[in-house]
C-alpha cells in the first residue's frame, strides 16, 4: 500500500465502508507500504507475503549474482507464504470481494475468496494497456465478475467500446472524496517551500512513470517557459520507477534550481496551499484525484485532455484543459503565469456537482 492516487482512493473507500457498519478486510500482497499506517483501524489487514524479491536489472558480476540468488529465495519463500495464507479465505464467507487497486488481477478474488458478489475497479483509460493484460484478464475471469466499477463515464464508454462482452456489467462510480480531511491537512507542518516572495510556484503530484505521466515533457515545458521570460518554480511530489530518468532530464536541461523533486509525501496538502498553480499533464488517467484535490482546495488547475477530465473541469470556468501537445501546454501555462486574475478566478471555480457530492 504505497503512496498513489488509487491507493488513497482505496483508503477513503475502506473508511467509508467502515463508517457504514461494514466488516472490512483488506488483503495486501506484501507488508510495509508507505500508506499502511493510514489504514483505518477498523479494517482487518491481511498480508499474503512478508517480503518480496527485487531482482537486479542485469547480472554484471559476483555481487549482482548474489543479489539475484537472494531475490530468488525471497520470491520463492513469499510464493509459499501466499499459497498457504490464501487458503484461509475459502472459509470466510464474504458478501462482496473487490479487486480495488490499479493493475490488480481478479484471480485472487475469483479463486481464493468465497464471496456472493465480485467486483473489479477500472481506474484508468483502457488505452494504457498496451500489452493486452486487461483483455486476458477479462477473457479469463469475466464470467465470475458481477460488475466492473469505472471511475469515470469516459472510462466506462471506453471499456464498453474495447470490451463489448462486458458492457452490461459496467457502471460508473466516482471516487469518494474527503474534503474536510484535505482541508485539515492544509495547515499541518511548516511552509513546505520556504520564503521566496514573488516566486510563482507550480505543483505536480504524480507517480514518476514516464509512459503515463509524461515526465520528460514537463521538464521541456518548464525550460521553454523559462526561456520565454516567464520565471517560476516547478515542484513535483511523488516517486516511481522513472525518477532517475527524470533527474537526468533535469540536469540536461539545466533546471535543477527551479525544477524540484520532493519524493513521496504523506501529507501533500500544505504544498497545495502554497502553490500558485496545479499542473496535471498526464497522458493517461481514469479520474484524476489530483484534479479533485486541487478543486476542493481552491487551487487553479491546468490539465491535459485525458480520460475523465471533462467530468471534473469546465474549461475556462474552474480550470484549463489543454491538448496533449507541448505548444498547447506552454500556451496554457503562460496565460496562468502572466495573469494573476485568471489564477484567482479559476481557483474560485467549484468542483462539478456530480463529483462534489461524493
Amino acid at each position: 500500500m504505497n503512496t498513489g492516487g488509487a491507493e488513497r482512493s482505496t483508503l477513503r473507500l475502506l473508511r467509508g465502508l467502515a463508517d457504514r457498519g461494514c466488516e472490512v478486510h483488506l488483503v495486501l500482497s506484501v507488508r510495509g507500504g508507505r500508506l499502511e499506517p493510514e489504514i483505518d483501524p477498523r479494517v482487518v489487514v491481511h498480508h499474503l507475503r512478508d517480503m518480496v524479491g527485487v531482482f537486479p536489472a542485469r547480472i554484471g558480476g559476483i555481487g549482482d549474482a548474489g543479489r539475484f540468488v537472494i531475490a530468488a529465495v525471497k520470491w520463492s519463500w513469499g510464493h509459499v507464504q501466499e499459497e498457504w495464507r490464501s487458503r484461509r479465505f475459502a472459509n470466510m464467507r464474504m458478501d462482496a470481494a473487490i479487486a480495488g487497486l490499479a493493475g490488480m488481477s481478479p484471480r485472487f478474488i475469483c479463486r481464493a475468496v468465497a464471496a456472493r458478489k465480485r467486483f473489479v475497479f477500472i481506474r484508468n483509460d483502457p488505452a494504457v494497456d498496451t500489452r493486452g493484460r486487461w483483455a486476458a484478464r477479462i477473457r479469463d475471469f469475466h464470467t465470475r465478475i458481477d460488475g466492473y466499477i469505472c471511475v469515470s463515464a469516459f472510462v466506462e464508454d471506453a471499456m464498453a467500446s474495447a470490451f463489448p462482452a462486458i458492457r452490461k456489467k459496467l457502471v460508473t462510480i466516482y471516487n469518494l472524496l474527503a474534503p474536510e480531511q484535505m482541508r485539515q491537512g492544509l495547515n499541518a507542518g511548516i511552509h513546505p517551500f520556504g520564503d521566496a516572495p514573488g516566486v510563482i510556484r507550480l505543483l505536480s503530484v504524480c507517480r514518476l512513470e514516464e509512459s503515463q505521466k509524461a515526465l520528460l515533457r514537463m521538464v521541456e515545458v518548464h525550460r521553454r517557459l523559462l526561456d520565454a521570460g516567464l520565471p517560476h518554480e516547478w515542484h513535483v511530489l511523488g516517486d516511481g520507477p522513472d525518477r532517475g530518468m527524470l533527474e537526468q532530464a533535469i540536469e540536461a536541461q539545466g533546471v535543477a534550481e527551479t525544477f524540484k523533486l520532493h519524493g513521496s509525501i504523506t501529507n501533500p496538502f500544505p504544498y497545495y496551499k502554497h502553490a500558485d498553480i496545479c499542473a496535471v499533464l498526464s497522458r493517461f488517467e481514469g479520474l484524476c484525484g489530483v484534479v479533485n484535490e486541487a478543486r476542493v482546495l481552491e487551487r487553479p488547475v491546468i490539465a491535459t485532455r485525458f480520460a475523465g477530465v471533462v467530468e471534473q473541469i469546465d474549461d475556462g470556468v474552474n480550470g484549463l484543459i489543454v491538448e496533449q501537445d507541448v505548444d498547447a501546454i506552454c500556451a496554457g501555462l503562460a496565460s496562468l503565469l502572466r495573469d494573476a486574475g485568471l489564477r484567482e478566478r479559476l481557483g474560485a471555480g467549484r468542483l462539478s456537482a456530480g463529483i462534489a457530492g461524493r
